[in-house]
């Protein structure tokens, strides 16, 4: 009775064994991260990232795998490795700032989330917020209505500024729309704004000195990540500092030395992108997925900075503000 027990459960385990073998592996899937910045930088936005992911299921080394590439802020950089993730053929290609752009000239057919960028229409890239219709989805922080938010930040904390200094990136995809936009608050404002396109660094001295030959009064930065983060954002913030002139930018750019930003929270949406790879690696089409705009806002002021250069903030920014930076 024994001896036909013990048959019984090793022919049970067998055929148990023999299931499992022949069910397929769970598949692995690849996420191009197309990162225009630092490792060091984005290290904890892509955390947050990798954390909502595991929230919603996706596991490094079980069944997800991430392929990086970090320009380090280096423009020529982003084409060349946009491109090599497309030849990589990666599920999905996450990406920020005009990284969408870049990768939808090599792609309309690998699905890729832009965590934040320029409004995707009007740089050419989606057909509608509401149905994007090709191969780009995911979130916009619409940073002309953004840059135009803070005139008139700028107008409450200095009503004499006149003379506006304008931060681009040199050929980024959104400075037509910001032109626009900023153009119509100016005129609304009697502002006259003087912009200057620069591809990095080396090129901030030369700008401060051409808008302080102009008389420039305070200067109003876009949300690119070479004018944001680290030693980038000090080195602007020093400059104007130096010159006494109000920085207006993104929110880490004032954590590093400007003045005041009103700008978008980044992490929220690192942490909401993930969604948008969910669905999309559960058969969802990217041009069926609306493209959505930011919730969280946040104000946030340098009063160091403030002492610096002389500028008292009214009380009317004091109290609106999430962050102040002492």
């Amino acid at each position: 009775m024994k001896r036909r027990s013990l048959l019984a459960a090793l022919a049970a385990s067998s055929s148990l064994a023999g299931r499992a073998a022949a069910q397929p592996a769970q598949k692995v899937w690849r996420l191009g991260m197309l990162m225009p910045d630092t490792a060091q930088a984005l290290r904890r936005d892509i955390d947050i990232f990798k954390a909502a992911l595991r929230d919603l299921g996706y596991v490094e080394g079980r069944n997800v795998a991430f392929e990086y590439r970090f320009t380090d802020a280096i423009a020529e950089r982003l084409p060349v490795m946009a491109r090599e993730l497309v030849d990589r053929q990666v599920d999905v290609i996450v990406t920020y700032t005009s990284g969408a752009s870049a990768a939808r000239e090599f792609t309309d057919r690998i699905p890729i989330v832009q965590v934040a960028g320029p409004d995707p229409v009007a740089v050419g890239i989606a057909r509608s917020i509401a149905k994007p219709g090709g191969n780009v989805t995911g979130l916009t922080i619409f940073v002309a209505e953004i840059m135009a938010k803070r005139l008139e930040l700028l107008r409450e904390i200095d009503p004499a500024a006149r003379r506006v200094g304008v931060l681009l990136y040199q050929s980024h995809p959104a400075n037509p729309p910001i032109h626009d936009r900023m153009g119509q608050t100016a005129a609304a404002l009697g502002m006259e704004l003087m912009p200057i396109e620069v591809r990095g660094p080396a090129e901030f001295p030369a700008a401060f000195a051409a808008w302080q030959d102009k008389k420039v009064q305070a200067v109003i930065s876009h949300d690119h990540s070479v004018f944001a983060l680290g030693a980038n954002a000090q080195k602007l913030s020093a400059l104007a500092i130096e010159r006494r002139i109000p920085l207006l930018g993104p929110v880490d750019q004032c954590r590093n030395g400007g003045l005041m930003s009103y700008g978008v929270n980044i992490q929220a949406l690192f942490m909401r992108s993930a969604s948008y790879v969910d669905r999309i690696l559960k058969g969802a089409s990217p041009g069926d997925l609306p493209i959505e705009q930011p919730s969280e806002f946040v104000y946030a002021v340098n009063l160091r900075t403030a002492k610096a250069i002389g500028l008292t903030i009214p009380p009317s920014i004091l109290v609106r503000a999430d962050e102040l930076i002492e």
